[in-house]
């Protein structure tokens, strides 16, 4: 039971860092089909896949708000996300660092005092911000349902909401402004969790060394390993 429990831990934790790429990404601008018009929610993904293509690494200052169901209670926190292509993921939040090489994956509770080590598993449930980002056209159905124009600004609202029945996020929503920059997503898990994030702060493309995705259990941290060699 014991192993199931931290299982689920890191593949939540893994699930999370997947929607939360989702609010890094600068926006590269991507003309729409006919000069003059409006961006279509199609244009809008395709200019997150042009920008993400031409991004090698991130540092993604954030804030975070979960609200849990049926109390309505809410936690937010600050947090730093680290990505580096193709598989490397480290996120910094609260009592809580997760990291992973694209090989093992370590979540470490600094108030347990425990790290929970994992071989990396990729499957549409753990939400590999790669493979995310690349199947959106095909995995998520996209709908722009908002178009509000501020004293300089247009802001554009969209709905994400997964093909898959089996996925583990319900919806996501993001805001997006006229120079293609996501401020802020909020997801929908099935149990019915929200999650807000917003970005304060991001660095791209400056040379994230791989040894920020590696983690060492401090000596005095229980470590529960839950890799089959």
């Amino acid at each position: 039971m014991e192993s199931q429990t931290s299982t689920f831990k890191i593949q939540n934790t893994l699930r999370a860092l997947g929607s939360l790429l989702i609010v890094f990404l600068l926006v590269a601008p991507f003309p729409p089909a006919y000069p003059g018009e409006s961006p279509n929610a199609s244009d809008i993904i395709r200019n997150l896949h042009v920008k993400y293509d031409t991004t090698t690494d991130a540092r993604i200052e954030f804030t975070q708000t979960i609200v849990l169901p049926l109390s309505k209670i809410s936690r937010t926190t600050k947090g730093t996300l680290y990505l580096k292509k193709p598989h490397m993921y480290r996120i910094e939040s609260g009592d809580r660092i997760a990291v992973t090489d694209g090989k093992t994956s370590w979540v470490y509770l600094s108030g347990a005092r425990q790290v929970i080590i994992d071989n990396y598993k990729e499957n549409k449930n753990t939400v590999d911000p790669d493979k995310f980002l690349m199947n959106v056209p095909s995995d998520y159905f996209a709908v722009l349902i908002s178009t509000n124009k501020e004293e300089t600004d247009t802001i554009y609202t969209l709905r994400l909401t997964p093909k898959s029945d089996e996925s583990f996020i319900r919806s996501i929503r993001i805001t997006v402004d006229n120079d293609w920059i996501i401020h802020s997503a909020e997801v929908w898990d099935m149990n019915d969790t929200r999650t807000t994030y917003t970005v304060d702060k991001i660095e791209t493309d400056s040379g994230i060394p791989d040894s920020e995705f590696r983690f060492t259990a401090p000596k005095d941290a229980q470590v529960v390993d839950l890799r089959t060699h």
